[in-house]
């Protein structure tokens, strides 16, 4: 069976950065009641460099963060190799990671897809604000249901991880 990685990665002490530890802390309570022992999940408060090492012998990448930029309560990207200004920063996109990848393995990264959920409250010690409370749940049906399909194959298509992401949102 193919290998999925979850990494949800925000600051939980910002109010709505939390999401993505969130849903990742979700997937993981899940995991063994639904014998997903093909899906592995990580929680971060950032990407880092050394986090290049935690995608290898995975088929497919799923990147969780919150996001104070969309207009919807989740949105679904394919993620690509790019050299960004974080690329040398101390955090790092999900697609500067893929190119990090690359350069270290020298060969194409797993298939990655980063899920932005909309925030809107990040400061520190605050909680989630309400309408994040909304966009969590339906990120978490969401990434639910991608994790049961994985069980038949944790590789999808760009076209139908699409499909999926606007049919929950």
């Amino acid at each position: 069976m193919a290998k999925l990685l979850i990494i949800g990665y925000g600051n939980p002490a910002r109010g709505d950065d939390a999401l993505g530890p969130l849903v990742a802390e979700h997937i993981e309570s899940l995991k063994s009641l639904r014998h997903w022992q093909h899906i592995d999940v990580l929680t971060a408060y950032q990407l880092q460099i050394e986090n290049v090492m935690d995608l290898v012998d995975y088929q497919t990448v799923l990147f969780i963060d919150a996001d104070s930029q969309i207009n919807s309560p989740y949105l679904l990207t394919r993620c690509q190799p790019e050299v960004g200004q974080s690329y040398t920063s101390h955090a790092l996109t999900p697609d500067a990671l893929l190119a990090v990848y690359q350069q270290v393995y020298k060969t194409a990264p797993p298939a990655c897809y980063l899920l932005k959920m909309a925030g809107y409250a990040f400061e520190l010690g605050q909680p989630l604000s309400s309408i994040a409370t909304e966009n969590l749940r339906l990120a978490k049906d969401f990434v639910e249901h991608c994790c049961q399909r994985s069980e038949q194959s944790v590789l999808f298509d760009d076209h139908e991880m699409m499909e999926l992401s606007t049919a929950y949102a």
